[in-house]
């Protein structure tokens, strides 16, 4: 059909055009034909967008599905939240990796143009910076480090790890998580919280890595429940990123719970979050705070100050902006306010046990990293 022919459509026509697209390239082609076809284009709906965009992820939206599933994370993290039956469906696709979040998402999320463009904008303001420190911590960057394994850092390991999806990986949980926090800090017992156990599903599939698919079949004594059936918080399915291919071999993935672990206790990571609460003119709860891989090590240190670290850390994308001189002046206040009703509660959020290691009610990142890998890298 010729463009003279498509514009005798009638209007109420035209503008359903957006959903039989295919890619986002033919909807803002179509949208620069000409001033109609502009505005019936803008008609678009986020979810048509959403989909158009995935079409065309591996070319616009890399890394690809991380881009993009962490940039509807919140909007799919909020609707698991309105019933347990939508939270059980989020847990289920999370088996399928972070290709069944996206999946997911297209079906209940959305997005626009402008959040798009934002978005593409926050890659060069935000994303390569802190992909960049990130490399220092994991990548190659790190390995370049004179002397590497001689004393020239303090942390040395072997890690195969991608920095931007790692960094995609830390602002995921964020997006997915980070409503939880202002549920427990404002001490809310009516609004539904997202269960340790998707948490942990999200860790286990998301964040794939073979640390957590070799310690779901550890067969230890803490890894099976009263009646003898495996732990389902421990247990790692053969699926998603874990399936074999047709050589009966699983697919190599990076350490990539590793790697976020690494990044959480890294000396060029942690620090700069130090150095933004000091720019917020409010002090530690314990300066010297250090909460070890163990979760034993760390029973000494000051809760309060767990709590408060963790909140910053998991914010999301444009948290991370925190790290970011020219993104970091919108968070102040946020941070004091954090402190302030930090200060106020009585008691640590309960612990949940899983085998020998524990987390939190709240969104605890490096608790729910070494649950999932316990048994790899120290013991179990």
């Amino acid at each position: 059909m010729d463009s003279i022919r498509l514009l005798s459509l009638p209007q109420d026509i035209l503008i359903l055009l957006p959903e039989y697209l295919y890619t986002i390239e033919d909807l803002i082609n179509t949208a620069s034909t000409c001033r109609r076809l502009r505005e019936c284009m803008a008609a678009a709906t986020p979810k048509v967008i959403l989909r158009l965009a995935a079409a065309q992820s591996r070319i616009f939206f890399r890394p690809s599905p991380h881009f993009l599933a962490t940039a509807t994370a919140r909007q799919l993290g909020n609707w698991a939240r309105e019933s347990a039956t939508n939270e059980q469906e989020l847990a289920e696709k999370m088996q399928e990796g972070i290709e069944g979040l996206l999946e997911l998402a297209i079906d209940h999320c959305g997005l626009t143009l402008e959040r798009i463009q934002e978005l593409h904008l926050l890659r060069f303001s935000l994303i390569n910076p802190i992909a960049n420190i990130i490399d220092q911590c994991v990548g190659k960057q790190w390995y370049q480090t004179p002397n590497f394994w001689d004393g020239g850092v303090d942390d040395a390991y072997t890690i195969s790890a991608e920095p931007s999806e790692t960094l995609f990986h830390l602002a995921m949980y964020g997006e997915l998580f980070a409503p939880d926090f202002e549920t427990i800090l404002n001490q809310d017992v009516d609004t539904r919280k997202l269960s340790v156990q998707t948490r942990l599903d999200f860790i286990k599939y998301c964040v794939p890595d073979f640390a957590c698919f070799q310690n779901g079949h550890i067969t230890t004594n803490d890894a099976y429940m009263p009646d003898g059936s495996i732990d389902p918080r421990r247990d790692v399915k053969a699926t998603g990123p874990y399936a074999t291919g047709s050589d009966g071999r699983m697919p190599y993935t990076h350490n990539n719970n590793i790697a976020l672990t690494w990044v959480i206790r890294s000396s060029r990571f942690r620090p700069r979050y130090k150095e933004v609460r000091a720019k917020a003119g409010v002090p530690d709860f314990q300066g010297d705070f250090d909460d070890g891989w163990w979760y034993d090590e760390g029973l000494d240190q000051d809760w309060r100050q767990r709590l408060w670290e963790d909140i910053m850390m998991c914010q999301g994308l444009e948290g991370l902006g925190m790290l970011i001189p020219d993104h970091e002046d919108q968070w102040m206040e946020k941070i004091r306010e954090w402190r302030d009703k930090i200060a106020r509660l009585d008691r640590e959020p309960p612990l949940t046990k899983v085998g020998r290691q524990a987390t939190l009610e709240y969104p605890y990142l490096l608790g729910d990293l070494r649950i999932c890998a316990s048994g790899y890298v120290g013991g179990t």
